[in-house]
């Protein structure tokens, strides 16, 4: 169950407080390594994934290879807490 460079995250980002707080809310595996940031919301959101506060999209949340994170990302990952999909499990509606 090792990730990879092709596994990435979302992240729910909390930065009232500091040391910021990471909560990951979905790992997406098998990402095509030519895939950017964008690449990856625009694919989660045809898939119908959606993630934001205050009714605004992506409001304090992130998306990025899960070796950008903390670690405490990475443990979550690793002791399976979160929603995990597979780049091509879904696709987006045309």
């Amino acid at each position: 169950m090792k990730a990879n460079g092709r596994t990435w995250a979302v992240v729910w980002v909390i930065h009232v407080n500091t040391p910021y707080q990471y909560i990951p809310k979905l790992f997406i595996k098998n990402v095509p390594p030519d895939f950017n940031k964008q690449d990856v919301k625009e694919w989660l959101e045809g898939c119908g994934y959606q993630f934001g506060e205050f009714g605004i999209p992506w409001a304090n949340h992130s998306v990025a290879p899960i070796n950008e994170y903390p670690a405490s990302v990475q443990g979550a990952y690793r002791r399976g807490e979160v929603e995990r999909i597979a780049y091509g499990e879904l696709e987006p509606i045309d």
